[in-house]
């Protein structure tokens, strides 16, 4: 009984050949509809950027951790520099909106890696290199 494992499910998520089609395929849509006016309110952009966070990491599983909120960032940057073009200023408020948003995506995984940390999950460097490279 306590020598058995528990059978994990395979893996899920997309096909890595598909991660920067779909990728900026999300990014895309996460810009139009943070210029659109569906999102002028500060709780519908902190959730149009948390889902938009979120569905990144639960669709491609192997993107390294910092990699999402770097292009979430990007995202953000876009969304709030657009409206300057037509001669609208910065929104301090869109801005906190959009970044809690990411933030409140990213954070778990970040308090999981901290807990995995202390718990002395950590593995000697040079862990993405191959068997055959070393």
């Amino acid at each position: 009984m306590f020598g058995s494992s528990l059978p994990l499910p395979a893996p899920t998520g997309l096909p890595r050949a598909l991660y920067v089609p779909i990728g900026c395929a999300m990014g895309g849509v996460v810009l139009a509809l943070s210029l659109s006016s569906l999102t002028d309110g500060f709780a519908a952009r902190v959730l149009l950027f948390y889902v938009g966070t979120a569905l990144a990491y639960a669709l491609m599983p192997y993107v390294r951790r910092g990699d999402i909120p770097l292009v979430a960032a990007w995202v953000v940057l876009l969304a709030e520099l657009a409206p300057c073009v037509a001669g609208e200023l910065i929104s301090p408020v869109k801005v906190t909106a959009d970044v809690l948003g990411v933030l409140m995506a990213t954070g778990p995984i970040y308090v999981a890696r901290l807990r995995q940390v202390q718990q002395g999950d950590v593995r000697p460097g040079g862990r993405r290199a191959t068997e055959a490279g070393r």
